[in-house]
Formats: structure tokens, sequence, C-alpha cells
């Protein structure tokens, strides 16, 4: 019989680079992470998948912390609740999940800064190491210092009950936070609207000026939002 202890979530950090997603019926549940030629496959909570399509490129050197386990098969299960860009040209942006959960405060002698493969982590599973967790302590400080000029650009986010239950709360914080990430708060604003049809294609999105409307929008095409503000940001700046 299986020990209850090596059963239990441990927490793990992984450093590594980011080799991309395992695509799962068009769904980017799980990303792959390479730590000294090993890959691993991490999934990714649903409150981060928006800011991890859009911020992190495949090459990225990150570090992955979150919690694991062992199922019945013996294979390692491992879920992510923060992922931090390692490259020093790199804003240090903290993909964390928005809520009163728990993230890992790494303690080098217990873990390791960077876990040699899954070897390690398989070890710290059977002895039965953890490290030490603290609340989040989610800096929303850059969220809620925004420009006291009116900025120039809005980008209106429909809330309505359909829209949210199809990725309109995801995708108002993904929104949110890559105005902050990018410093984009003087020039750009989200308003939460009601509807703005089309809602057989939601969630939908509109740009102003310019009437720019993306819709049925997925991880994959946040970056074609950021460049349209970019470029509209260009235009108006």
């Amino acid at each position: 019989m299986a020990d209850s202890n090596n059963c239990s979530p441990k927490e793990f950090c992984l450093e590594g680079q980011f080799l991309g997603f395992a695509n799962d019926d068009g769904k980017l549940k799980y990303l792959r992470l390479s730590v000294l030629s090993e890959e691993m496959q991490i999934k990714i909570p649903k409150a981060m998948r928006f800011n991890v399509a859009l911020l992190l490129q495949p090459g990225a050197s990150i570090r992955v912390t979150g919690t694991g386990k062992y199922g019945r098969a013996g294979q390692a299960k491992l879920k992510a609740t923060q992922i931090v860009p390692l490259s020093e040209s790199d804003a240090p942006i903290a993909l964390e999940i928005p809520s009163n959960s728990v993230l890992l405060a790494t303690d080098s002698a217990k873990i390791g800064a960077t876990l040699s493969g899954c070897e390690t982590f398989r070890s710290n599973i059977a002895d039965g190491v953890s490290a030490e967790i603290l609340p989040v302590n989610t800096d929303r400080a850059c969220m809620k210092q925004r420009s006291k000029s009116k900025p120039k650009i809005k980008v209106l986010v429909c809330q309505k009950s359909g829209c949210l239950k199809r990725g309109g709360k995801g995708l108002c914080e993904a929104l949110d936070r890559t105005i902050c990430d990018r410093q984009w708060e003087k020039y750009v604003t989200i308003e939460r609207t009601g509807c703005l049809k089309h809602c057989s294609s939601a969630p939908n999105v509109v740009i102003m000026p310019g009437k720019q409307r993306h819709a049925k929008v997925r991880s994959k095409t946040l970056p074609q939002i950021a460049e349209a503000i970019d470029n509209l940001i260009g235009k108006t700046g």
C-alpha cells in the first residue's frame, strides 16, 4: 500500500526553459518546461492562462512554484501557483492566482533554488520535504495607481453573464495586468460594459477609438489585442 504521506500534495520550485504549451482540445492547460534536459508538463490554473499565453515566449527562462503529487500510476502531477520570468531583459512579473490562495516561499536548504530535474522532486515527495507556506501578498498597487489624466484609449469588455461564463472575467483580469505590466495606465483604460452584441462569438472586446472589434478572444489572440493597443498608443501618444 502506498504511503499516504507520499500521496499528499507537496510544494515544488522548478527553474528551466519554457518550451510552449501542451494543447488539450485547443485549451492551454499545461505548460512544457525543460529542466536539465528533462521535459515536464505543469498544469496552469484557469486564472493564470491568459497571462501566461500573453507574457511568455518559448525559450524564456522561468521559475515555476506550485504543488504536486503522484497518481496511482506513479506519474507526477504538477500544478503551478506562480510563474516568474527570470531573464534580465524581462520585467519581474509574477503571474499569480488572484485570490486568498497560497504560494511557495522557497527555502534553498529544503528544496533548492533550482531542482535537478524530476528526481529531486521525487526525493522531496518521498522524504516528506516541503517548503514554508505563506499567504499570498499579491501586489495590486500598480493596478490602483492610475494616472489622473483621462486615458485616450478605451478597451470595452462585455460583462453580460453569457460573456463572463465564456471567459469574460478572466479576460478583464488579463487585460488589466497587461496594461499595468506595460505601463500603459496613462494611455489605456478598461471599461466594463453591457452587451456589445455578437453574443454568439463571446467574449468580445472593442477598442476605442476606431471601434476595433475582437471576437472569440482566447489566449492565443491576446497578443493581437496588445499589438492593436500599442499601435493606437503610437498614434495618440
